[in-house]
């Protein structure tokens, strides 16, 4: 249970409603209410400037709509009443002074009206005239085409100066160029009055051009059309000059949406590729303005408010009829830019209500914090009390825990007190054996999962770092065991393979110096129990000393009842290695030795360590591969020999270890190759870490019935059949985790006793039915 978790029930919630109600309510309610009256009043105000400020921004825009439109008529007036002035002065003269008063007409009005490009003029006959601007403004172009009988059709070009004198002349192909093809002459002449053109642009400028066009009859009784040619250039420039609040812009468009003159004209245009039926806005780029058509499309024109990303816009919509069609006019501008003033009398008026506010709160601030620091100060003092009252709880747990320096009880209470107490992930309490150079882990708690384990070993001379950061009896903490150079090597060895990152350490000292350590892994309440796990140590201590007593009498007896050597059976698989194709061999062990060993054996013991291919692959130098393959075959071999097995081999990637090879049953062999298996992990894990390797075996063990016999001439070799050495080969296969030591149950049921063990569940094995199998984890 957390200490987080406990309450005080002598409490009665009553007495705290009271407090709360008094030391926090009445101040905070006070101060609410005159924050909530001084908003009030500041809102209204707010509103009532903004929607007058909202008023005066639509009369302005009105005003600022009527005046465009005004502007955008004058634009257009020159063409529209030039057009039919002009028809009438061409419509009564002669044919022959005809030439003269287009030219004549026309270079005024050019001269004059800067928004005008050009000027065509065409007959039924496909003879075309037009003028446009020269080299500079006092000069214009003529261009006429006559087309004569049997004879291509040229251009004929003038530059003229202002009085008329032709400064240059030439010509050019006509190629197929007829006016009666084009839109302005051909609807025209079928409207029979003044046409405007669509918007379009001209291939030599590449302005957007609108034509006014107007047909009459000649006096030869032929079909003309005068059309007048105006650049919306200046009028995108004139729009574009406008300034509408501090940030509002204008666009004119069509009805059908594009765009013909103002704001985002340029961007269109690009995009469209110069195309002005594909000129439309980028509702990406545009928004406002995209919407605010959208809202004119819907709801027609008129003065609104759009939102858009959060932000208010005002828009305005007005049609201007240009001949048969109509154009809109549309007005965006930001609703801060005509409302910024109530936006700083706004903020006037927060900042007197903060005044206010910070008056009124410094008087219920005072008792406020009196109120809370009393508050404080009393959960404290009620906090320290029940983490006091359940760490002493703890203590008392353990204290009455009847076999607590029982050396033959695991006294499993103490990891799991540990645990609880720090809300660590894993505690474990670990052993400096009498040889000072081994750490072995007396029990672990997996919090998590709630299962306990033990055995591991691991050599101080790998540890080295880690055992001279705790042999000075400080407590050793770190977030990040990985990135410690103190923990590292413990990190890489034990940790890893659980993926813990912090660790605390806190040294188990004895009367010589530190005996142990506990470690915590992941505890993220380590240090604020810190003087619980110093109480914990002290306790380990005694049990470790209480131990050693024990462990010395218990060889005292043993010695005394040892039997005589003469006494002591024979037992084969003692002190020496299978000869050929093993690791090692024992010089003195010849095939006349092993003669007498054929036949049926009763009880082998068989382990198989499968070693990952990643082994034989990680190093890139061959010549490092094998140092490391080697190094790893000699601790094998010296393990071997240390635990009396009867042969170890490696054939590829296995290495298969053999015990108990005789003909009468050895209770001891499973016993010896359990042990063995504890080393070789530990010592392999160890050698893999040195070389900064994940861990890349698996281990399986199985005892049971087995034939063997020399096989071969000479030199003969030994081997061995029966189910035992398939089922080990399975079980390392088959092992859960890289690392670990997968048991049958034949095993498991010999070994239970001394061993700790961890259940994997039931399985179905070819030719041995449904068994259980088994993980071991360490000795007792």
């Amino acid at each position: 249970m957390s200490t987080d978790e406990i309450v005080d029930p002598t409490i009665a919630p009553s007495d705290q409603v009271k407090r709360f109600l008094l030391h926090v309510g009445v101040p905070v309610a006070c101060v609410v209410g005159i924050i909530a009256i001084i908003a009030g009043f500041g809102w209204h105000s707010y509103r009532t400037v903004r929607t007058g400020a909202l008023a005066l921004t639509h009369e302005l825009l009105v005003s600022q709509q009527d005046y465009i439109a005004k502007e955008v008529n004058s634009f257009l007036a020159p063409a529209s009443a030039g057009s039919v002035v002009a028809r009438d002065m061409l419509e009564h003269g002669a044919p022959a002074v005809e030439q003269k008063i287009f030219m004549g007409y026309s270079s005024t009005m050019m001269r004059n009206v800067p928004q005008i490009q050009s000027f065509y003029i065409a007959d039924g006959d496909g003879n075309f005239s037009t003028l446009e601007h020269g080299e500079n403004d006092q000069q214009v172009a003529l261009t006429t085409l006559v087309r004569q009988p049997d004879k291509p059709p040229v251009f004929t070009h003038e530059l003229r100066d202002a009085n008329g004198k032709v400064l240059k002349q030439w010509q050019t192909p006509a190629g197929s160029y007829d006016p009666r093809g084009h839109a302005w002459f051909a609807d025209t002449v079928k409207a029979g009055q003044l046409h405007w053109t669509h918007p379009y642009i001209v291939e030599v400028t590449r302005q957007l051009t609108l034509t006014a066009a107007i047909p009459y009859k000649g006096q030869d009784d032929k079909t003309y059309v005068y059309a007048i040619n105006m650049s919306l250039a200046h009028l995108n420039k004139f729009l574009n000059s406008l300034r509408i609040g501090e940030s509002g812009n204008a666009i004119l468009m069509d009805r059908e949406g594009h765009v013909l003159a103002g704001h985002g004209m340029q961007e269109a245009e690009a995009a469209a590729g110069g195309d002005p039926d594909r000129m439309k806005l980028d509702p990406k780029h545009f928004p406002v303005m995209t919407k605010a058509f959208d809202e004119y499309r819907v709801h027609g024109d008129g003065a609104r408010t759009v939102s858009v990303k959060g932000k208010a816009y005002v828009t305005i919509t007005a049609n201007l009829p240009v001949g048969t069609d109509n154009w809109v006019l549309l007005l965006v501008a930001p609703e801060d830019d005509f409302s910024h003033f109530a936006m700083a009398d706004g903020r006037q008026n927060l900042l007197f209500t903060v005044l206010v506010v910070i008056l009124a709160s410094g008087l219920g601030l005072l008792l406020f914090l009196q109120a809370r620091r009393a508050d404080r100060m009393r959960a404290q003092i009620a906090q320290s009390r029940a983490v006091a009252n359940y760490e002493s709880h703890a203590l008392q747990s353990v204290a009455s825990y009847p076999d607590l320096f029982n050396p033959e009880d695991n006294a499993l209470l103490l990891t799991e007190t540990l645990a609880d107490q720090s809300h660590a992930r894993r505690a474990a309490i670990w052993r400096i054996l009498h040889d000072g150079h081994t750490l072995m882990c007396i029990d672990s708690y997996d919090r998590q999962q709630d299962v306990h384990s033990g055995g591991f070993e691991m050599a101080t001379t790998d540890l080295k770092t880690f055992f001279d950061a705790v042999s000075h009896g400080d407590a050793l903490t770190t977030d990040n065991a990985a990135a410690d150079e103190r923990v590292g090597a413990f990190y890489r060895v034990y940790m890893r393979s659980f993926g813990s990152q912090a660790l605390f350490c806190s040294p188990i000292l004895g009367s010589s110096g530190p005996v142990g350590v506990i470690t915590l892994e992941d505890a993220p309440r380590a240090e604020v129990v810190s003087h619980f796990v110093e109480m914990m140590a002290g306790v380990t201590a005694a049990r470790f000393s209480a131990q050693h007593y024990t462990a010395v009498a218990a060889a005292r007896e043993e010695l005394e009842s040892e039997p005589s050597p003469d006494e002591v059976p024979h037992d084969p698989s003692q002190g020496f290695l299978l000869a050929p194709g093993s690791l090692g061999m024992n010089a003195q062990t010849s095939a006349e030795d092993l003669a007498g060993m054929e036949g049926f054996f009763p009880a082998v013991a068989i382990m198989v360590i499968s070693l990952s291919d990643m082994v034989m692959t990680a190093q890139n130098d061959p010549m490092a591969n094998l140092k490391l393959i080697d190094s790893m075959a000699g601790m094998l071999q010296d393990i071997a020999h240390q635990c009396g097995l009867f042969s170890i081999r490696m054939l590829g990637h296995r290495v298969v270890c053999v015990a108990g090879c005789s003909h009468t049953p050895d209770k001891g062999a499973v016993f010896r190759m359990a042990n063995a298996a504890l080393m070789m992990r530990e010592n392999t894990l160890a050698v893999l870490s040195k070389a900064d390797l994940d861990p890349v075996f698996r281990i399986g063990i199985d005892v049971g019935p087995v034939f063997g016999g020399m096989l071969g001439k000479a030199p003969q070799a030994f081997n061995l059949w029966g189910d035992a050495m398939g089922m080990a080969e399975m079980m390392a296969q088959g092992a859960p985790d890289v690392g670990t030591i997968q048991v049958t149950e034949d095993v498991y049921h010999q070994l239970r006793q001394n061993f700790l063990f961890r259940e994997r569940g039931r399985f179905f094995i070819p030719g041995a039915g449904l068994t259980r199998t088994y993980v071991l984890a360490g000795r007792r």
